[in-house]
């Protein structure tokens, strides 16, 4: 199956949440690191799930643009580079105003650029198998901070989206530039209900590695924290 794999966000970024520092050399090694367990997971894809995968980034400047485009380039199908922070959405939306054959792919997954994928990423990542015909999470957060006027606070560093929910995508929109609160947003305000969603796994993890464990990845250039906050707790999809 023909899929598109778009990684964006800020790249080669230096410090913790909400960090706008980009582009030092400090910063350089581990956006490799994270960029280089893009394509495993790219190869993943091609050898052992039946994809063929074109990959679009779509970042900020830095004077590291040719070190992305080089490493993506087997794959890469388009990138941008932007001067100005327009935030997760803006370049989730300029993305897909700009790709004019989106409509080829089975599915699309927007995944954050500064993320290094874990092996078990690369195992749970399942396109094709009945649970994957839902608009995915990764995660829900930790599970103090799970719920949101009633609907699940999402894990908004990935989304998995099957063809059938390409005509939604423009309502993905952040606020407060966080997505946390996209499920019940896009429940409220459109035709969808709880049955078009899901999550990677079901167990309940804060989207910021550096808060709490995620066995799917780690945000690069920040501390890694081992501690599970939510152990032996379970997510269960609201009817």
């Amino acid at each position: 199956m023909d899929c598109l794999i778009v990684f964006l966000g800020g790249s080669f970024r230096l410090g913790g949440q909400g960090t706008m520092s980009i582009g030092s050399d400090e910063s350089y090694d581990g956006q490799i690191k994270a960029c280089k367990s893009h394509i495993d997971f790219i190869k993943d894809l091609s050898e052992r799930k039946n994809c063929k995968p074109d990959i679009y980034i779509s970042t900020y400047n830095t004077k590291f643009n040719d070190s992305l485009l080089n490493i993506y380039s087997d794959y890469l199908v388009g990138s941008d580079f932007y001067d100005k922070f327009i935030g997760f959405d803006g370049l989730l939306q300029n993305t897909v105003k700009k790709i004019k054959n989106m409509n080829k792919y089975e599915f699309v997954a927007f995944i954050r650029i500064d993320l290094f994928l874990k092996p078990e990423f690369l195992e749970i990542f399942n396109p094709g198998y009945p649970d994957w015909n839902k608009i995915l999470f990764p995660s829900i957060c930790w599970y103090k901070d799970s719920v949101v006027n009633g609907y699940p606070r999402v894990n908004d560093t990935m989304i998995y989206l099957p063809y059938r929910y390409f005509k939604y995508v423009k309502y993905f929109i952040y606020y407060d530039q966080s997505g946390h609160n996209l499920w019940a947003n896009l429940v409220r305000g459109t035709d969808l209900t709880n049955s078009d969603f899901g999550v990677m796994i079901d167990t309940y993890h804060d989207s910021d590695s550096a808060k709490d464990y995620n066995p799917l990845y780690y945000v690069v250039n920040r501390p890694i924290c081992s501690i599970n906050h939510s152990e032996g707790k379970v997510f269960i999809r609201p009817l």
